[in-house]
């Protein structure tokens, strides 16, 4: 361990530790078959059924529509299919991230989307100065120009940089810019550092892993109160996920729990385990405690390759997606049901009731894996 390594954000970090010297998420080829409709069905014969009009039972009955006497009842409509792309570390303005961004509009348009997630990093180095800044257009209107889809960010360390400490998420007034800047695009949609919104019978839930990573840290008139904002959040998820009614649960934010990339395992960050906020042993207990087991998968970036873990925390399916504009070499040994750290690209996830579709798509627009992950039904 090199001291450079850790400076200047371990300067300041020593100031505030001063004696620190489910569901089944492999994959699975055989799709559930899975009869949503559970309700009973809509009978008109309980009470005044005009059999010349609305229910013609003795002759042709339309089971598609008013009443399925005879048979099976299909009145209860399943919920829509949702198709959407995920992927975070883009914010480069860069060759690399136009490429991504025009094989994401093919895939798109060929197979349907609903909506983006961006998994972090959305502007590097140190985030926006205000809704104003250059780098909207650079970094995210122009390369997304074709794609006409609502993007749900979540924030990553970068974002939250300043000209000091660098891109290491400290500055929360940094990261507030990019929820500001929802009330001034038609595609940004981030009402604030962390959020929930529900399509058909997923509900996403975007977190703020860049705050949680400093949770325990507060400096009077250095820092952000950080305890209590990650109480907040924590506060926020318990109860999204004590009210939702969607079926599937998917959370994404930045950082990863498991990882093969240089940044490695929440615990055990860039090799450095048991160095306080450095190790990323704050994100490992967050998610632990209210991640992990309760939703069915977490989608993050940070580490710029594309992976699909086998292992899970407490039965939640892992998958890094932080390879949209940038690659780096694999380090670790998690064992992974598919890997790629050559080549920056994506994952597309189409969810039909008990049964996501995974697919990884690489800037060439070559689709390089896929696979199904299944998740029981009742």
């Amino acid at each position: 361990m090199t001291i450079s390594r850790l400076s200047p954000l371990a300067a300041l970090l020593l100031l505030a530790c001063p004696n620190n010297g489910v569901p089944d998420t492999q994959p699975d080829d055989t799709l559930p078959d899975d009869d949503d409709s559970t309700a009973p069905g809509d009978d008109d014969d309980a009470g005044d059924d005009d059999d010349a009009t609305d229910d013609d039972d003795a002759t042709d009955d339309d089971d598609a529509t008013d009443d399925d006497d005879v048979g099976d009842d299909d009145d209860d409509v399943a919920p829509p299919p949702v198709r959407f792309v995920a992927f975070g570390d883009q914010g480069t303005g860069s060759a690399n991230q136009q490429a991504v961004a025009n094989v994401v509009e093919q895939v798109c348009d060929a197979q349907g989307c609903d909506f983006v997630l961006l998994l972090g990093d959305n502007h590097y180095d140190i985030g926006v100065e205000d809704v104003n800044d250059d780098l909207w257009q650079t970094q995210f209107e122009i390369p997304y120009a074709n794609i006409d889809l609502p993007f749900y960010p979540s924030l990553g360390n970068h974002d939250g940089g300043d000209d000091f400490l660098g891109g290491t998420g400290i500055n929360v007034s940094q990261g507030d810019n990019q929820v500001d800047y929802t009330a001034f695009s038609t595609k940004w949609t981030m009402p604030g550092r962390w959020y929930n919104h529900q399509h058909g019978d997923v509900e996403f839930l975007a977190l703020d892993t860049s705050s949680v990573f400093f949770d325990g840290l507060y400096i009077p008139f250095l820092t952000d109160d950080f305890p209590s904002i990650v109480d907040s959040q924590e506060a926020w998820l318990a109860g999204a996920l004590a009210n939702t009614t969607a079926s599937w649960k998917i959370a994404y934010g930045h950082h990863p729990y498991l990882s093969n990339g240089p940044h490695g395992n929440a615990g055990s960050y860039e090799g450095f385990p048991g160095i306080p906020y450095v190790d990323g042993g704050k994100i490992k207990d967050f998610m632990d405690d209210n991640v992990c087991g309760n939703v069915d998968l977490y989608l993050c970036g940070h580490d710029h390759s594309r992976q699909w873990l086998t292992g899970t925390c407490s039965g939640t399916a892992l998958m890094v997606s932080g390879a949209g504009a940038k690659t780096t070499d694999f380090e670790g040994t998690n064992q992974t049901v598919w890997q790629e750290d050559q080549d920056p690209g994506f994952v597309w996830i189409e969810i039909d009731g008990g049964s996501a579709t995974v697919e990884w798509w690489d800037l060439n627009g070559s689709l390089n894996y896929s696979d199904i992950l299944a998740k029981p039904l009742p």
